[in-house]
């Protein structure tokens, strides 16, 4: 079993990453330092240096902690008995629960995914999303005869059409709620973006 992590260091790292946060948000990645981000945070450097190498490795270690959240949580949802109702057009409760979980850490999305200089960050939240698009697709539709495309071309399509409405999503400060979005998305997903009949 690992041990659980000190709630003082867990705390000072919080901290840490916060002020990291705020200030890409305010400078951008490439003009802060570690002494901006010690001085952000209300620490000295020297507390900095006990728990990061340096800038990059704090902002590795944030990106590596907050994708490895978001993924736990979507394990847990994924445990339920719940089944998809694909047809009523309601979300199933794991895929409001993926907007609720990047809603409790918008700004850390928002500056992670449009920072130019975190490719890695982009990159590794398009892994979640096609983990958990395609464990999706898996409940809703095992069988691939009744796909009208190869599956792994479709949970491509829609992780990365998911990431990019995400990515709208937090620039534009989160205009609709997690359920309306989730709902929105599964909608497409399912019926595409025109009604049955277009003169209705």
């Amino acid at each position: 079993m690992s041990k659980k992590m000190d709630p003082r260091v867990i705390r000072t790292r919080q901290m840490l990453r916060d002020a990291l946060v705020e200030l890409i948000c305010e400078r951008g990645y490439e003009k802060i330092t570690v002494q901006d981000i010690a001085k952000q945070a209300m620490l000295n450097r020297a507390t900095f240096y006990l728990h990061y190498r340096d800038k990059f490795d704090l902002l590795y270690q944030s990106s590596e902690e907050i994708l490895n959240d978001l993924t736990e949580s979507i394990n847990m949802s994924f445990e339920g008995k719940d089944e998809f109702d694909f047809l009523s057009g309601k979300p199933h409760r794991n895929f409001i629960h993926l907007f609720e979980q990047i809603s409790l850490n918008s700004k850390l999305y928002k500056v992670f995914l449009t920072e130019k200089n975190m490719p890695h960050f982009t990159a590794s939240m398009m892994d979640v999303l096609i983990d958990f698009i395609s464990r999706g697709i898996n409940i809703m539709q095992p069988n691939d005869k009744m796909l009208t495309v190869p599956r792994d071309i479709a949970v491509r399509y829609y992780a990365s059409a998911f990431l990019g409405v995400i990515v709208w999503w937090l620039e534009n400060d989160m205009p609709y709620t997690p359920t309306f979005m989730a709902t929105q998305l599964m909608r497409l997903a399912i019926k595409g973006p025109y009604v049955d009949d277009p003169f209705i």
